[in-house]
């Protein structure tokens, strides 16, 4: 422990060589110009000073001598150690003086040899003095050598001594030289005897009680007033020595937690005289270690001590308040340190009153503490609001123990009182300076959300389970009005920080809105519900017409859509299992009022959000919300048009199974083809609802019909008539279908290849059409055979051989590409068909009429194509 102490007190020592330096800097520059006053018109002299050479700087213009003369018999005499005071100059009427040229002022920067060697030892010596008087008290106390009273006598007298040689070692033979030349010996001999009197004080008082309270505090209060003086005369190492020789001296002595009142006098005592001592000299070093070397003798005090914790917080807030008032005065006096004057102080008093709060079991006492320092700091940024940053961190701050009394077993009507107290008390200070919409009100319109957010959300964290949802639900509704008012204040941002309240307040009130219709309606209603708090940002974003709020909009919205899909999550699961060849049965379907609130509401609340123009959002997050609407609304009326056929048994789907897929995906084709149509200009939302409708009718057609579901595999009537059939039907429909896409204009501005991709679609569902048609003429009612006989095999090329006579006879007449290349590839396809495979199974005459009638068809096709080329080539020519 005494290695510890002695490293830090050494840092301290470096920390304050520095400042020294450059206070001695400063000191030779005032004397510098002074001198030059002093000598008029002739060459300035370079003040004799005790630090190095510094870099040359700028002469000040000539003043005449007689001003100079003025000036100087007024100048203060100045003690060592000490930076003189600045003056007020003499105003002097004369012309404009000449400048003379620039001298330069010894200085250099510390070497290692210089610091080590000349200036530590000095001040090591010094502590080391202080700690060679209280360990030798100790060893006397350990080895009972003296009494207690001739213990204290020789503690003083060595202390005396110590002062005595720091005021007239200089008049002593031949060391006196060493005081004069070096003021830091007689700064660390001033140091240590003060710090040595503070601790036999202590010792004599409190632990030999060789002298009264009243007593003892009257040697105190004149032992501070002593160290005032030194101080003054040999500056701040002397100060410095008695702050760590007063802190110290308990510690010594060896007390602590054991009595906790005399210790806080003590400590009150010391610590107002180190406030007094850094307000006089505008030493705000001496301010914040004094706070400091406070705060961690109060911290193990809470930790420790067993009684008289009251006691600990009341000093804890006089302590701290009047650092908090003396640090203020010195928040003008170095911008550099202004933020570290102004919360430093306040910060350690409140992080010491919150560690406090539990000890005292998070009672009223602990939390009148905390508020009567609160609200100093509201008086504080009241006046002044460059301490609005102390409001801040007291109120985040208070986060900790609202929360850590919340999960613990303090009385719950204690906490409710300290959680509405903490809202009120930095809230409603922050909505009154809010509504003034100066310079400032915007923090203060922040600090006034986050007093209604901080302590609902340590209580609502913390202790829920204590309380039903109903009570959590009105608290909630309650607290949408004040953040609401503060976003119908700031509806028009003007500033960067104005637009971060706006986004703010509209924020909190949404998310408490929301928690609200969460906690008091069921579970079912969330992603209704989380759309409903989308649609109402999206709806002030339209208000506001910026472009933060559309953005804020998009996250309930993203939420909402999770939300949506996580409630369909049953849709899903029927999707997987019906692509992978799953027969869907209506008993596994959800039930229709289930369904209704989880998928259809808030997809129709997703679509009113994405489609009304009252609502504003981003371009992604729009389309996020038409894509997730309208699959929830074709979900839910794909589960009500499965209530139709209503199929439930393997044998039922076999029925019906093809023709209730039928109906549905002639249905989607026909409803995307009227929504193109409705879109003239093939552009717009029903261009693209028509689009997604048609890709889905196309996806139904050839994963399910033509995939796992293909009649020719899984069993499925199509109907006994030979034509009009569902199979005929259903592929020439598509192929009709697929033709009109392809004249579609929002087909052609969706993709420039998409009307060719659809062409070529609708002639092979033509050429499907005429296989199927075959397939059932022969088959029946059901196409799942697994052989396929030789005439079937030649009605098959019959029928494509018809089929690319059509193509070619319709593309010659109406001059269509497309269809004269389609029937030509055809033609050829069922060419090498006949070669290949029905002639090898043919024999006798039917051989030879087959082979008979391809020849003349083809010579006649040959024919006709070659005039359609004759003529279309002269036509070109």
């Amino acid at each position: 422990m005494e290695g510890l102490l002695l490293l830090i007190v050494l840092i301290l020592a470096v920390w304050l060589l520095n400042l020294n330096g450059r206070i001695k800097y400063l000191e030779a520059r005032i004397g510098t110009l002074i001198d030059r006053l002093n000598a008029g018109s002739l060459p300035p002299i370079p003040a004799q000073r005790d630090m190095a050479e510094a870099p040359s700087a700028p002469e000040p213009p000539a003043v005449p001598k007689a001003a100079a003369i003025a000036y100087a018999s007024r100048r203060p005499a100045t003690v060592k150690g000490e930076v003189p005071a600045e003056q007020p100059r003499a105003k002097i009427d004369a012309p404009p003086p000449r400048p003379e040229p620039a001298a330069e002022i010894s200085t250099k920067n510390w070497s290692f040899e210089e610091l080590v060697g000349g200036k530590l030892p000095i001040w090591v010596g010094g502590i080391s003095l202080v700690f060679a008087g209280f360990f030798l008290v100790r060893h006397t106390i350990d080895a009972g050598l003296l009494g207690p009273g001739t213990r204290s006598v020789l503690a003083t007298l060595f202390a005396a001594l110590l002062i005595a040689a720091s005021q007239w070692g200089g008049r002593l033979p031949r060391v006196g030289e060493s005081f004069t030349a070096d003021p830091r010996i007689a700064q660390s001999l001033a140091g240590a005897g003060i710090a040595i009197l503070y601790g036999t004080l202590y010792m004599a008082a409190e632990i030999y009680g060789l002298i009264g309270i009243p007593m003892a505090f009257a040697l105190l209060i004149a032992t501070t007033i002593l160290a005032f003086a030194l101080a003054l005369r040999h500056g701040p190492p002397t100060a410095l020595m008695g702050l760590i020789g007063g802190f110290a001296a308990p510690w010594v002595a060896g007390l602590g937690p054991d009595n906790v009142p005399v210790l806080l006098l003590y400590l009150g005592i010391f610590l107002a005289g180190l406030f007094g001592l850094a307000l006089w000299r505008r030493w705000l070093w001496l301010l914040l270690l004094a706070s400091g070397g406070g705060a961690l003798w109060t911290i193990g005090l809470i930790v420790a001590a067993e009684s008289a914790l009251p006691l600990v917080g009341l000093f804890v807030l006089a302590a701290g308040g009047a650092a908090v008032l003396v640090g203020d005065r010195f928040a003008d006096s170095d911008p550099r340190l202004a933020a570290m004057a102004r919360y430093a102080p306040m910060a350690l008093a409140l992080i010491q009153l919150a560690m406090l709060l539990p000890r005292l079991q998070f009672g009223w006492i602990g939390w009148g503490f905390y508020a009567v320092l609160s609200a100093m700091a509201i008086a504080l940024a009241w006046r002044d609001a460059r301490h609005l940053p102390s409001l801040f961190g007291a109120l985040l701050l208070c986060l900790m123990p609202l929360a850590a009394g919340w999960d613990s077993q303090a009385s719950r009507t204690m906490m409710i009182i300290a959680s509405i107290g903490t809202g009120l008390l930095f809230g409603g200070p922050a909505h009154l300076r809010a509504r003034s919409r100066n310079d400032g009100s915007a923090y203060w319109a922040m600090l006034a959300l986050m007093a209604q957010a901080v302590p609902f959300a340590a209580a609502f964290a913390f202790a829920k389970p204590d309380y039903p949802d109903a009570v959590w639900g009105a608290i909630s509704a309650l607290l949408v009005a004040p953040a609401a008012y503060i976003a119908w204040q700031w509806q028009k941002a003007e500033s960067r920080i104005d637009q971060i309240v706006q986004i703010g307040s509209a924020a909190l009130a949404a998310a408490m809105g929301w928690l609200a219709l969460t906690l008091f309606l069921p579970d079912a209603y969330f992603a209704s519900t989380t759309f409903v708090v989308a649609a109402a940002l999206a709806a002030w974003a339209v208000r506001t017409s910026g472009t933060a709020m559309p953005k804020l909009a998009t996250i309930p919205m993203g939420f909402a859509i999770l939300a949506l899909a996580a409630g369909s999550w049953r849709f899903f699961d029927i999707l997987g299992g019906a692509m992978g060849g799953e027969i869907l049965l209506v008993s596994g379907l959800p039930e229709i009022g289930e369904a209704a609130r989880m998928t259809l509401l808030p997809s129709l609340l997703a679509l009113a959000v994405v489609a009304l123009p009252h609502f504003a959002l981003g371009r992604w997050a729009r389309r996020a919300g038409w894509f997730a609407g309208g699959t929830g609304l074709i979900a839910f009326v794909w589960l009500l048009a499965k209530q139709i056929a209503h199929i439930d048994s393997p044998s039922q789907f076999i029925t019906l199974g093809l023709a209730e897929r039928v109906v549905m995906t002639q249905l989607l084709f026909v409803a995307g083809w009227l929504a193109m149509r409705r879109a003239a200009d093939g552009s717009g939302i029903w261009a693209r609802a028509g689009l997604s409708l048609a890709a889905l009718a196309l996806f139904r057609l050839c994963w399910f019909d033509l995939g796992v579901f293909n009649p020719l595999h899984r069993p499925q009537a199509l109907g006994p008539a030979p034509v009009a059939n569902l199979g005929t039907v259903h592929l020439g429909l598509a192929a009709f279908w697929l033709w009109q896409l392809a004249r579609s204009p929002a087909v052609a501005k969706a993709h420039p290849q998409l009307p060719r991709l659809a062409e070529i679609g609708s002639l092979l569902a033509m050429a499907l059409t005429a296989l199927v048609t075959v397939r059932q003429l022969v088959q029946g009612n059901l196409i799942s055979g697994a052989t396929i006989d030789v005439g079937e095999n030649y009605l098959y090329s019959a029928a494509l051989l018809m089929l690319s006579i059509g193509w070619l006879a319709i593309g010659i007449k109406t001059g269509l590409a497309i269809l004269r290349l389609a029937g030509l590839a055809l033609l050829t396809l069922v060419t090498l068909k006949v070669f290949l495979i029905d002639a090898a199974a043919l024999v006798g005459v039917l051989r030879i009429l087959s082979f008979m009638g391809l020849g003349v068809a083809l010579i006649g096709i040959g024919w006709a194509y070659g005039r359609v080329m004759r003529v279309g080539k002269a036509v070109v020519e």
